[in-house]
């Protein structure tokens, strides 16, 4: 039953670099992933706009071109602040939290991202982080989040999601169902958020909930424990939480995404890399982010073999593997496509400017984001 089906479309992907190699493009034809996402190390840092944009634009054409579909998804972490992979003149925007007291500032950063993305071939970015930087311990949401309370987050992520899709730029929450109650970085280690459905309805779940309301199309999981709900797997391998809470209770109808598949809060589960992709799919997981420095393109096609042994197990297993494909293709269908252009001189300045004034101001901003009688 396996052959009627595309299992690729179950992939997110990165190369290595800022050329793609012989051995890449092999397994990519192989795998056929719905998309890449890019990290630092797939541009030329040390060159010029004019050179690093040449050699991407390279990469990106025999990326399409392995890959071999119509339509892929190019999507990146880009938030401002540190979680910023490109060199210059792409800007590098403060940190959410520095502007989200000012609603003309968020469309504003949002807005010029997009244009930014956009000339870069980008079509989906992950963000707004929709997490609520409701513990102040938390290591690493703090000043990625827009605000200490569900109010703040809610109203600031909406605008900022609804400037992307303006700007042509797929935005994606993250990460669900609320990382900002915790004192653990999940890149290093599995974060717990003891919390009751009660609990997490009242603050963590309500800008997701905004968020959904408005139309968001992806959602990005955490990889944290939610031992209340789910006290056997984090939550990007729960159907307790990915089907359960987001898409029962939150009515949410588009696409889900695990958080990279190499971060060490999904890794500490020891699940075999055969197993994993299977018991993702069970809990409610489109879209597999196979990247970070623990995972390569040949654990990808693993991870495909094994979907395609759980599809021979019986009817109800390949239905929902056919469910899960005919919305991807959908997604896919209707994701605009964009090749890598120089942004205009005038386009950069401005945005520039944007950004020193925001950086000029940040400081009051974030004392008032994380006043010291934080509760």
């Amino acid at each position: 039953m396996s052959n009627t089906l595309d299992l690729g479309i179950r992939f997110v992907v990165e190369p290595s670099g800022p050329v793609l190699s012989e051995a890449e493009s092999l397994i990519l034809r192989e795998l056929r992933p719905a998309g890449i996402m890019l990290r630092r190390r797939n541009f030329r840092q040390d060159l010029s706009y004019s050179k690093w944009l040449k050699i991407y634009a390279t990469l990106l054409t025999d990326l399409r071109a392995a890959i071999g579909r119509q339509n892929i998804i190019v999507c990146i972490d880009h938030e401002g602040g540190q979680v910023h992979r490109f060199p210059a003149p792409v800007t590098r925007f403060p940190y959410p939290a520095c502007y989200a007291g000012v609603p003309e500032a968020v469309s504003a950063v949002a807005g010029a991202m997009a244009q930014e993305l956009r000339s870069l071939g980008v079509n989906l970015s992950f963000s707004p982080v929709a997490d609520i930087h409701s513990n102040p311990k938390n290591p690493v949401i703090n000043q990625r989040a827009f605000g200490t309370t569900a109010l703040q987050v809610s109203d600031s992520a909406k605008l900022f999601a609804a400037a992307l899709r303006a700007g042509g730029i797929t935005p994606c929450a993250k990460h669900f169902p609320g990382h900002g109650d915790t004192a653990t970085d999940s890149h290093v280690a599995l974060p717990v958020v003891d919390r009751t459905l009660a609990e997490l309805r009242q603050r963590e779940l309500l800008p997701f909930a905004e968020l959904i309301q408005d139309g968001i199309e992806m959602v990005m999981s955490a990889h944290i424990m939610v031992p209340q709900i789910d006290p056997h797997y984090p939550a990007t391998l729960s159907h307790a939480v990915m089907h359960g809470i987001l898409r029962d209770t939150l009515g949410f109808k588009g696409i889900t995404i695990a958080d990279a598949l190499g971060m060490e809060g999904v890794r500490a589960q020891k699940i075999a890399i055969s197993e994993l992709g299977v018991v993702a799919h069970e809990a409610g997981i489109d879209l597999l982010l196979m990247v970070g420095d623990t995972v390569s393109l040949e654990d990808a096609l693993t991870v495909k073999h094994a979907l395609s042994d759980y599809v021979e197990r019986g009817v109800e297993a390949h239905r929902s593997m056919l469910s899960v494909e005919s919305r991807l293709t959908t997604f896919l269908k209707a994701l605009s496509q964009y090749n890598a252009i120089k942004l205009s001189k005038q386009s950069l300045v401005s945005h520039a400017k944007l950004a020193a004034e925001l950086n000029q101001h940040s400081q009051w901003e974030m004392f008032e984001f994380n006043p010291l009688g934080f509760t």
